[in-house]
């Protein structure tokens, strides 16, 4: 049986009934993944960000950081995985199809002599889940520092401050069926909910800064209008941009994609894991998502969620394709949702900005009034109110003022 998560938040039955919600067994954002995914932890993604540079207004930052669960004191110790392919797509066409690609690969596996080669944004040669690898650019770096590679380009990979934060534990005390020992974090009894609500503002947990927890990280400062390469057509007028990182394995001459992501949260809060949902969606690409993200949104906005068709449209409208929308043409800051919602959360650069609180902005547009709100959809009136804000901001972070950004690690 499934009840809804309204009836579930106000009477605190049948935790084991309810699906997860906004975050799946051990994710935060996307910290752990299917058992595929986490037997491999260097494919696995954990979040991406796009914003502006805050050195020079013709450049933007992108950033994918993966790995989870990186102890404190071993950040700079671990090195990423030489028979990955690790890509920045983009899509300046809206079709859900990379149109330019910037694609890292890792030489050796000791992590104080390990090093990185980076492409520029060109063209892919295939395009979809299977790829090839393209010609590097020719200068590589150090990981661990920050370097020039050319094309007005600077990058940086190696260890960070896990740069997500979310009160993991009251979710857990909320839904228990959701929790695991993978995190460290103790295990409820699955049928008996401790909670109904998340904890208020001044008691909230970080899980992530309390443990000092850190991913690896690879970070891409590039001029715009590299963004917007193409083959064979013009490119979007507008200068939206809809941007997806992906990791790859070797299969005969071509990488074939393991893990994807883009929005947080996105797979974790709509797919379902028992029937290998969320797997398939890490394996298939935006333009694929109408026909299997698409249901999965449907189900849990008006099933679960208990919300109306009209939101339930409007939410299925804006996640899917899943990526993150970026507008080149414009100077503002990030912001989440952005472009969506015409700079409603912020900014209409759109993109994802380190301090955007997405878990609170994804809860209130499940669970509250964001969309009637936005004068979206008629509000109704099936908000949960206790649900909307977890009360954790960014203030356990330490980021940084220049590149690249994301905090030393712990």
């Amino acid at each position: 049986m499934r009840i809804s998560i309204k009836s579930f938040a106000f009477t605190a039955i049948a935790a084991l009934a309810a699906p997860a919600i906004l975050l799946g067994t051990s994710r935060a954002s996307d910290h752990a993944d299917t058992p595929e995914i986490a037997s491999n932890p260097g494919t696995d993604l954990t979040d991406v960000y796009v914003f502006p540079s805050a050195t020079n207004k013709n450049n933007v930052v992108l950033s994918m950081s993966l790995h989870p669960l990186i102890a404190a004191g071993e950040g700079k110790k671990t090195a990423f995985d030489p028979n990955v392919l690790y890509q920045f797509k983009i899509d300046s066409t809206g079709d859900g199809i990379e149109d330019a690609v910037i694609q890292a690969r890792f030489n050796g596996s000791d992590p104080a002599k390990q090093t990185i080669s980076i492409s520029k944004p060109v063209a892919p040669t295939m395009r979809g889940v299977l790829n090839e690898q393209l010609a590097m650019l020719p200068m590589s770096g150090k990981i661990n520092t920050n370097f020039s590679p050319g094309s007005n380009m600077r990058v940086f990979a190696g260890g960070r401050e896990d740069a997500f934060f979310f009160d993991l534990e009251r979710f857990f005390e909320i839904f228990p069926d959701r929790a695991t020992p993978l995190t460290g974090v103790p295990v409820p009894d699955p049928n008996t909910p401790k909670k109904t609500s998340w904890r208020p503002a001044g008691e909230a947990k970080d899980f992530l800064s309390n443990g000092q927890y850190n991913t690896l990280s690879i970070v891409v400062e590039v001029p715009r209008n590299l963004l917007l390469t193409r083959r064979g057509g013009p490119v979007s007028k507008t200068g939206i941009v809809g941007v997806w990182c992906t990791t790859s394995v070797p299969t005969g001459d071509v990488w074939r994609q393991m893990d994807r992501l883009a929005r947080p949260a996105i797979n974790e809060v709509f797919a379902t894991v028992a029937n290998d949902q969320h797997k398939q969606n890490d394996e298939i690409g935006p333009a694929d998502d109408k026909f299997y993200l698409k249901p999965d949104i449907e189900d849990f906005m008006l099933n679960v969620a208990g919300r109306s068709s009209a939101i339930t449209n409007v939410v299925t409208a804006v996640t899917v394709p899943d990526m993150l929308k970026v507008d080149l043409s414009k100077m503002d800051k990030a912001a989440y949702l952005g472009v969506e919602t015409g700079g409603f959360t912020g900014g209409k650069f759109g993109g994802r900005a380190l301090a955007d609180d997405v878990v609170d902005l994804s809860l209130y547009i499940i669970f509250g009034t964001a969309i009637s709100d936005l004068g979206l959809a008629p509000a109704d009136g099936n908000q949960i109110p206790s649900l909307t804000s977890d009360n954790v901001d960014a203030s356990g972070k330490h980021f940084l003022s220049s590149f690249p950004y994301l905090g030393e690690p712990r």
